[in-house]
């Protein structure tokens, strides 16, 4: 299992709206720069994600924990965990330093993190998660949304093929 200084562990979290993919780009720096291994799964009803019955922040830490799997299970006591997450990935690292869930957390970094949500925004929040599927008539126009939601607008072009990861072709739409 690790030396004795043990593994290091990095897990990305990604904002609301994006996918796991947006942390690609970071990886030649993670490859020159991290001396361990990374990860960056895509949230509950993101990406790939299946979607969760109802969405909290702790449902969406529990899930998390559920799809590191064997990873979680093999972090030993001298192992490292740090949680690197934008947006909502920041508020489930957070719930994930918290240990109910079991996960030992070592560290958490959190960049453009909302911490305090009002009941309101809690419901509105609520409210875009049940929302049907809202589909565009051309990929720009998606992707361009994708950016505007997902909290990337400005880091990435429309036609960066990180965007292809957060857009779904279905018959033409």
């Amino acid at each position: 299992m690790g030396d004795e200084t043990g593994i290091r562990q990095l897990l990305l979290l990604h904002g609301l709206g994006a996918t796991g993919e947006v942390w690609l780009p970071w990886a030649p720096l993670l490859e020159r720069r991290w001396a361990g291994r990374w990860l960056a799964p895509d949230l509950a009803g993101h990406g790939w994600s299946p979607p969760l019955p109802a969405y909290t922040f702790a449902a969406l830490a529990r899930r998390v924990v559920e799809g590191l799997g064997p990873v979680a299970d093999r972090l030993g006591p001298r192992d490292r965990l740090v949680v690197l997450g934008h947006s909502l990935g920041g508020v489930v690292a957070l719930a994930l330093a918290a240990r109910h869930l079991g996960l030992p957390v070592d560290a958490v970094v959190g960049l453009g993190v909302k911490a305090v949500w009002s009941p309101a925004e809690l419901d509105k929040a609520r409210e875009l998660a049940e929302r049907p599927v809202t589909w565009f008539a051309s990929r720009d126009e998606a992707a361009r949304r994708y950016l505007r939601v997902s909290g990337l607008a400005g880091l990435f072009a429309p036609d960066h093929p990180v965007v292809d990861a957060g857009l779904r072709r279905e018959d033409g739409r």
